[in-house]
């Protein structure tokens, strides 16, 4: 039995991507193992909840703040990743760029030269040294998901260290995925790498049932509730809106204030019971939790071309849940709703009166509402759901990994 190890930086709970591509390797008969890092006690229970009905090997580097028992190795750890921070002003050589940008960088790199596995798949631009040194110490194949371009998210950043990771990894990559066209140009542009094969983030194939609410639910989601998501214009285009409606928000607070930044951004509508904000729920829930609403809004700022091209879990999650869109005007989205146009609405970026209109659209029109959730679930049905994204998936594994 071929066995595959997957790299990754984040807690698998809060990273979907990881637990298809694992789930989906694991039930065609391989050995998978995911190490990763597990610095959180909330994301922690969510993992261990999620283990419990898997079988494949979950192996990680415990350094969580919050427990007496790991709490000197979280300092440790932190005190040497800031050493590296500084030592990377001078030089990225030596692997100081590797340990600058990932605290646990050792404790991982000898978690997966213990697995010895055939091919080692690298998730994030922080585990591409990790995934290299352990393939070659084990002789095995060397693989990159790339669920974002990394070095087009960071408005201030260490687009520097990344930079240098990707032009000194990627090149060595036989296995090459990327969450998006979009992603997957940017990298062969930036580092003349051959074209990585596109594995969008769907979901699995969900048996819906078609409610309507009154009034009109509309949804978002995401990890954090912040800045720079689209969030300030979504409040500002619900204060332009006299009809009844609903605003469903879900996610943890990026700080305590920020909640009360929004709501003031709807003036005299906070006062109205419109708004609701929920706690962050398993991945794994999101789609069946999508279904109790009715327009999914899929919403992105002008802060990063990360942003721009990429196709995220939000919009793809309400096709499965039977919601109608409204996207903003990126290149990914288009993308999406440009072979199912009826699915929803584009609108502008960074423009609230646009996002209102194509709200109020909705509420204003019941009938065409219907139509839109009928063609996200035929788009999700048809086209964007797991089942066909996974046998992309399996053909290019089985094309190196013979």
């Amino acid at each position: 039995m071929k066995k595959i190890c997957i790299v990754t930086t984040r807690h698998i709970s809060y990273n979907p991507r990881v637990l298809k591509e694992a789930d989906t390797f694991y039930s065609n008969g391989y050995d998978v193992v995911v190490v990763t890092i597990n610095n959180h006690e909330l994301q922690s229970k969510f993992d261990e909840e999620m283990m419990r009905a898997r079988k494949w090997t979950l192996k990680t580097v415990n350094f969580r703040k919050t427990r007496p028992d790991e709490k000197k190795r979280w300092l440790y750890l932190s005190l040497k990743q800031k050493l590296f921070h500084k030592l990377s002003r001078l030089t990225l050589h030596f692997g100081i760029a590797e340990r600058a940008v990932e605290k646990a960088y050792d404790e991982l790199l000898l978690l997966a030269k213990e697995q010895q596995a055939d091919i080692y798949i690298a998730h994030h631009a922080e585990a591409l040294g990790i995934g290299f040194a352990a393939a070659r110490s084990n002789q095995a194949l060397f693989g990159f998901d790339a669920e974002d371009f990394h070095t087009g998210m960071s408005q201030k950043g260490s687009d520097r260290i990344i930079t240098y990771l990707e032009k000194k990894y990627l090149p060595h990559c036989t296995y090459l995925t990327a969450a998006s066209k979009g992603i997957g140009e940017a990298y062969v542009k930036k580092y003349g790498i051959k074209p990585p094969v596109t594995i969008l983030n769907t979901f699995p194939a969900w048996h819906r049932t078609a409610i309507e609410h009154e009034p009109v639910r509309f949804y978002w989601y995401s990890q954090v509730i912040g800045p720079d998501r689209g969030l300030e214009e979504l409040m500002e285009a619900a204060s332009r809106i006299s009809s009844p409606m609903e605003l469903h928000l879900r996610g943890t607070f990026n700080d305590a204030g920020y909640k009360d930044v929004l709501l003031a951004r709807m003036g005299t509508k906070m006062q109205s019971g419109m708004v609701f904000f929920h706690e962050p729920i398993l991945a794994e829930e999101i789609v069946a939790d999508g279904a109790n609403f009715d327009v999914g809004l899929a919403l992105e700022s002008s802060v990063s071309i990360n942003r721009d091209i990429c196709v995220t879990n939000k919009i793809l999650s309400y096709l499965m849940s039977g919601l109608a869109i409204i996207a903003t005007d990126t290149y990914g989205q288009r993308d999406v709703l440009s072979q199912f146009p009826g699915a929803g609405r584009l609108c502008r970026m960074n423009n609230a009166d646009d996002l209102a209109t194509a709200m109020q659209y909705y509420i204003a029109h019941p009938y065409e509402l219907a139509k839109a959730k009928m063609a996200a679930g035929h788009a999700a049905d048809e086209v964007f759901n797991w089942e066909n994204e996974s046998e992309k998936l399996l053909n290019h594994l089985r094309l190196h990994l013979s």
